[in-house]
């Protein structure tokens, strides 16, 4: 059985995450869609966007509704309160994470090239496989939109838009 492992922050989640989300999904039997949360980064990240403070548990509501007809998917999240910020938090943060697994992990998913050498030291068994490094699929970021939320509206994945548009129709 081929377990795999997708991470984000999704901050917000958008149609690239999905996309990604869904070819992972493919190639494993099971995979752990593991969300983390840490509440000062994402006050920081909304207050710095000028859009609404996201809870792990409005991000886990948004992906279980999204990704309902996918079985194999298995949503999980991660409250990384206490854990240094990046990179000095990967030891913790990756044994937090298997924990959160609780069974070995086969393939660890990202887009981030600079992740490797942290995903092979700290889940070496694993193998990790990058997706859409030049974003060609969906040539968004969450990075990205939070540089104008309400005109990357449409990148929003379906479940979390209408989130966002009654914040902002409220302005």
């Amino acid at each position: 059985m081929k377990v795999g492992l997708f991470v984000g922050k999704f901050l917000p989640p958008h149609k690239g995450h999905k996309f990604a989300i869904l070819e992972a999904a493919k190639i494993c039997d099971k995979l752990y869609l593991v969300i983390g949360f840490e509440p000062n980064v994402t006050r920081k990240l909304c207050e710095q966007a000028n859009m609404p403070f996201i809870t792990l548990e409005q991000k886990i509501e948004w992906w279980q509704h999204e990704l309902k007809d996918i079985p194999n998917i298995i949503i999980r999240g991660e409250d990384e309160t206490g854990i240094p910020d990046y990179p000095a938090g990967w030891a913790v943060w990756s044994q937090r994470t298997q924990d959160i697994v609780g069974e070995h992990i086969d393939i660890v998913f990202g887009s981030e090239l600079s992740y490797a050498p942290y995903y092979e030291k700290y889940f070496p068994d694993s193998e990790y496989q990058l997706q859409d490094v030049d974003r060609v699929n969906f040539p968004i970021s969450s990075t990205i939109i939070r540089q104008n939320v309400q005109s990357n509206l449409s990148w929003i994945i379906d479940s979390a838009r209408p989130f966002f548009e009654n914040y902002y129709n409220k302005k």
